[in-house]
């Protein structure tokens, strides 16, 4: 077993990075999002090297980080996509609906704890399943002629400070 006990860099962030892992045969370590406020867990690589992850408290991992490189291996996480529900808001909004329509977005959203990433027009947030875009159109009753509501399926990441608990 290798034990990983640091975070070295990420492949999307640095691109001499990204260029070693091109470079060197790369192994990744496929986790989920909930997996990766994780500081302790035991991993197979998609080569089958047995892992053991142990990193200081308040680590969180990220996609394309790297958490063990050596001249001749390098093991990146991967997260693992998930359903999302897309909030995309209309560019017809009224100059009397520029603040009510954002607010009560993300009211309605942050009251049920999901964390969000945010993209031009776009919110993102995690779902459980298609029928809960359903309830968001109810949820968002009048203001449905301003968005667009759909569901995706993607590496999900929150924004910086916007990663709630969820319930």
């Amino acid at each position: 077993m290798i034990t990983a006990t640091s975070i070295l860099g990420n492949i999307y962030r640095d691109a001499s990075l990204k260029e070693k892992y091109r470079q060197i045969p790369g192994e990744t370590v496929r986790i989920s999002r909930l997996e990766s406020q994780r500081v302790r867990m035991r991993k197979s690589s998609d080569k089958g090297t047995d892992i053991a992850i142990v990193l200081p408290p308040g680590s969180k991992l990220r996609h394309g980080d790297v958490v063990l490189l050596t001249a001749d291996r390098m093991v990146v996480v991967e997260l693992e996509p998930e359903n999302v529900a897309v909030v995309e808001v209309k560019d017809n909004l009224h100059k009397d609906d520029l603040i009510e329509v954002p607010v009560r977005i993300g009211h309605t959203i942050g009251n049920l704890h999901r964390p969000i990433k945010l993209e031009g027009s776009r919110i993102y947030f995690p779902i459980q399943a298609d029928s809960e875009l359903e309830m968001f159109r109810k949820l968002f009753g009048h203001m449905n002629e301003h968005l667009e509501i759909r569901g995706a399926r993607m590496v999900f990441e929150p924004e910086e400070g916007m990663d709630v608990h969820e319930h």
